[in-house]
């Protein structure tokens, strides 16, 4: 008897015994009561379907209706219950309120490859079922790097130059204009087209940063310096691969040397070389050219974009689970749902992402050596190996020297020619007296 059938029974006056539990009018009474209690439930189910915290069932669907989101299916083809869709519902509220915390976004993208949304709730559900504490840590932290978000999302720029020579050298200024979120480190290749690079200079104007190199460091013709290293302790330059870092120093000539940093806005990046030869500098068993250096410039650096993250998932989810849920110990005991397919990824994101933040997806591929499964992987493992050619060279030193001899020089010079001759007879009018006639 509920508090409905007692005070329905009060209506009544007391010759009618309505509150006498054997009478016949108390039985009607009761089951009237009854059903007024339930539509007292069903009228508070219907407020409380209002929240998606209280929402069940149908009433969930509906919120979920709104959001544009239906129910995932389990690897069988039957629905998801309450209280997996629950947590996937209110992770999507966010995208119509402005919202997109990293942790929403991460869950959206979770719960659409058929993962946990909620991995501390997904945790707690384990350990209340039971089960070692480490192997659940162990799936779960494996769960949470499948799902990545790198916030401000690098992008390669790049910057193209080339000068050519003049009579007071080579000399470059590029203009770089860039939006990020702070100053990065560059890289530059400088690749001298002809003639010999020669007291290299490179510099940030308008900050007093920069590397510039030793009077006697060259580049030969068609050879190219590599210039990497915000910092002094990461500083490297090369050429092929020669080390040639110690050749190079701060602009002062004192300090070490470290690459400028790319700024954000504009910029003006100089860079300078000599004229060819040099007086007192060119030496003649050097492969060096007497011509002017023109070369070409590769400036490269990573960009952070502002307002604009990526989110890096697996290509191959199904085998990146099955070796997360394998390494834990878990094996069928973990519940997968029938995820969406990887071209639909990129909706999710723009669905659970902030207003005014762009997301982008990235597809991540590792591929093990081995596999359970005995899949035919590919090993991406990276070996350095290091050569090195031992080369007989031999070389002649022909240094030049000049020399100048100042002085006054006479010389006289004296023929004593003789010659003896026997005249028989001369002609007259033809014979001369020096010549070889003479008179009889």
């Amino acid at each position: 008897m509920s508090f409905k059938t007692d005070r329905l029974a009060a209506l009544f006056p007391d010759a009618y015994a309505a509150g006498e539990g054997g009478a016949l009018l108390h039985g009607v009474l009761d089951a009237l009561g009854a059903e007024l209690m339930r539509c007292d439930a069903a009228v508070k189910d219907l407020l409380k379907s209002h929240w998606i915290d209280h929402a069940r069932g149908g009433g969930l669907d509906g919120l979920a209706a709104l959001l544009g989101l239906q129910r995932r299916l389990l690897p069988d083809g039957t629905p998801e219950g309450d209280d997996t869709f629950r947590p996937l519902v209110k992770s999507m509220v966010s995208s119509f309120v402005g919202g997109g915390t990293v942790e929403a976004v991460k869950g959206a993208v979770r719960a659409a490859l058929g993962l946990p949304y909620d991995l501390r709730l997904f945790e707690q559900q384990l350990a209340a079922r039971g089960g070692s504490t480490a192997a659940i840590a162990a799936l779960v932290q494996g769960l949470r790097e499948l799902v990545r978000v790198e916030e401000f999302a690098p992008r390669l720029e790049v910057m193209l130059g080339s000068a050519q020579p003049t009579a007071d050298g080579t000399r470059l200024l590029l203009d770089v204009e860039t939006a990020s979120v702070e100053a990065v480190p560059p890289r530059v290749e400088w690749t001298f087209t002809s003639g010999t690079g020669r007291s290299l200079s490179l510099q940030l104007q308008g900050s007093g940063a920069g590397v510039r190199a030793d009077a006697d460091f060259t580049v030969p013709q068609g050879r190219t310096l590599v210039l990497a290293g915000a910092t002094p302790a990461e500083f490297t330059a090369s050429i092929d691969s020669v080390d040639v870092s110690a050749r190079f120093k701060a602009l002062d000539g004192v300090r070490p040397p470290a690459l400028p940093l790319v700024p954000s806005g504009l910029s003006k990046w100089e860079f300078a070389a000599a004229r060819g030869a040099a007086f007192d500098a060119a030496a003649f068993d050097r492969d060096e050219t007497l011509d002017g250096a023109a070369f070409s410039v590769r400036l490269q650096w990573l960009r952070l974009q502002p307002l604009v993250f990526d989110v890096i998932v697996p290509y191959f989810v199904d085998a990146a689970v099955q070796r997360v849920v394998a390494a834990s110990g878990y094996g069928g005991r973990f519940r997968l749902f029938k995820g969406l397919t990887l071209d639909a990824l990129q909706r999710v994101v723009d669905g659970a992402r902030a207003a005014g933040v762009r997301g982008m997806v990235q597809y991540a591929i590792a591929l093990p050596a081995e596999s359970s499964e005995r899949a035919a992987w590919e090993d991406q493992g990276a070996q350095e190996r290091f050569g090195a050619e031992l080369l007989q060279r031999r070389q002649e030193t022909h240094d030049a020297g000049e020399s100048l001899n100042v002085g006054a020089l006479e010389s006289e010079v004296e023929r004593h020619d003789a010659s003896e001759s026997f005249a028989i007879g001369g002609v007259w009018g033809v014979a001369v007296f020096d010549g070889s006639f003479g008179f009889q």
